[in-house]
């Protein structure tokens, strides 16, 4: 079974255009962003944001999140340095929520 994380984030006054262009320019760098999540342990990570646009909500699914903070901490990938400055640059943290289910199906299927 898999920890998850739901976390919401406020914008910063002005900042919201830093954020939506990070979030552009990760889906440019998806082999970067694989890398990195494979070397935090990282299962899936999703940004998501707010209907009134002033919001984001920000999920994460891995095994270990102490793993994941130890990896984040001592990273040597240079688009974890770019991804905390945008977000240290755009977002206030509001809230960690509170899971109240989480489910899982997932299956290996392997060809013999």
């Amino acid at each position: 079974m898999t920890n998850v994380k739901l976390i919401k984030f406020r914008f910063k006054p002005g900042a919201k255009r830093i954020w939506i262009n990070w979030s552009e320019e990760l889906k440019h760098r998806n082999s970067e962003v694989v890398e990195t999540l494979k070397n935090e342990g990282v299962i899936s990570e999703s940004c998501f944001i707010s209907e009134d646009g002033e919001s984001i909500y920000y999920f994460m699914e891995a095994e270990d999140f102490e793993k994941t903070r130890k990896a984040v901490a001592n990273s040597i990938y240079l688009i974890d340095a770019d991804h905390k400055k945008a977000r240290e640059s755009s977002l206030e943290f509001v809230a960690k929520l509170e899971c109240l289910f989480h489910f899982e199906n997932r299956t290996s299927h392997f060809n013999s």
